[in-house]
């Protein structure tokens, strides 16, 4: 991924202080077409409309090839036909939390964008929000019926040349996957048992997918069904991955797949060989859609409360993460997978 603040700023996004931002607008800026400059001013409405602005750019930078929004930048001035960027911030009077703040604005677009991130930056009470957005595999987005982009260093309706090449661009469905901890408690033996559901969507409103295919590890449990002979097929690394290979023939945009399964392990055990903590990682993809991994870890410690409320076992989440940047931020590089494989 881009990194569009430390072009900027020198820092990474959550690295970022009021006083960076102050610094930046000390000299005469100008939006391009990877950095946009929104002022929150009764000028452009209340609350909603300024943020509505705000939505509209990200859209345009999910279009285009990503950048930086910033929300509460000095308002623009006409100087020679130029409209520039600086001095004192016009700051946001309000405080929306980030996660709810990602979750309007990624449910303002469609198709659902993913890669937003957005640093909240507190001054006296007042607020700038920093997005960094980068470029979507999935676009065309829209907002309120209008695709947008990024053209002549401004935030526009986008061209139907350019919306059509957008589409034509598109080569695979937008495929995600997610666990969720159902019931935990007493199996028999003296184990427990952690139900889960595995779910796999297709968020992509005009592209079905085909042969979709996953697999679920987890090292400190095994899956009740390696354990029945009719469905011990299923299952391999003695009984500690699950795969599901073309049982789901199409999958529907909105219409998410489920499977149940049972994890079954020692409580004891758990805590003696991994100090409670239990990690499960999804593996899925489809004819079109590239590798992705949803990854969980887990922690037991905790006992009684698990039945309660098996959510509460969460310490980790992350999900749909491609495999291909990954491997990029473990630093895999063609050399060393072949190594791995081939053990030379």
């Amino acid at each position: 991924m881009d990194n569009y603040s430390h072009q900027y700023f020198g820092k990474n996004l959550e690295e970022l202080v009021f006083q960076d931002v102050s610094d930046f607008f000390a000299t005469e800026k100008e939006e391009s077409d990877k950095i946009e400059f929104k002022a929150f001013h009764p000028n452009y409405g209340n609350f909603n409309k300024n943020l509505e602005g705000v939505i509209r750019g990200i859209c345009g930078f999910l279009n285009s090839n990503g950048g930086i929004l910033i929300w509460g930048a000095p308002l623009g001035q006409k100087i020679d036909d130029r409209l520039v960027f600086q001095g004192a911030l016009s700051l946001v009077d309000q405080l929306i939390e980030k996660d709810a703040l990602i979750s309007k604005v990624s449910d303002s677009i469609t198709p659902l964008p993913v890669n937003i991130n957005v640093q909240i930056i507190e001054n006296n009470g007042n607020y700038l929000y920093v997005f960094e957005v980068q470029k979507s595999n999935y676009s065309p987005h829209q907002f309120k019926n209008i695709y947008y982009a990024r053209l002549d260093g401004q935030t526009k309706p986008a061209p139907h040349y350019l919306i059509d090449a957008l589409f034509k661009k598109v080569s695979y469905p937008n495929i995600e996957g997610f666990i969720n901890l159902d019931r935990f408690g007493n199996a028999n033996n003296g184990n427990v048992f952690l139900d889960i559901s595995i779910i796999i969507i297709n968020f992509s409103a005009l592209q079905n997918e085909e042969d979709i295919s996953y697999r679920l590890i987890c090292g400190q449990a095994i899956f009740a069904g390696s354990l029945n002979q009719q469905t011990a097929h299923n299952y391999s690394m003695q009984g500690h991955q699950f795969t599901n290979i073309g049982n789901i023939d199409i999958l529907h945009f909105g219409a998410p797949e489920m499977t149940s399964q049972r994890l079954i392990f020692s409580l004891d055990t758990l805590g003696d060989e991994h100090n409670y903590e239990m990690d499960l990682v999804l593996f899925f993809g489809g004819k079109k859609s590239p590798l992705k991994f949803s990854e969980y870890k887990l922690n037991f410690g905790n006992g009684p409360i698990a039945s309660q409320n098996p959510v509460g076992l969460l310490t980790k989440i992350e999900e749909n993460v491609l495999a291909s940047e990954k491997q990029k931020a473990l630093g895999t590089t063609r050399e060393n997978l072949l190594d791995s494989i081939l053990k030379r």
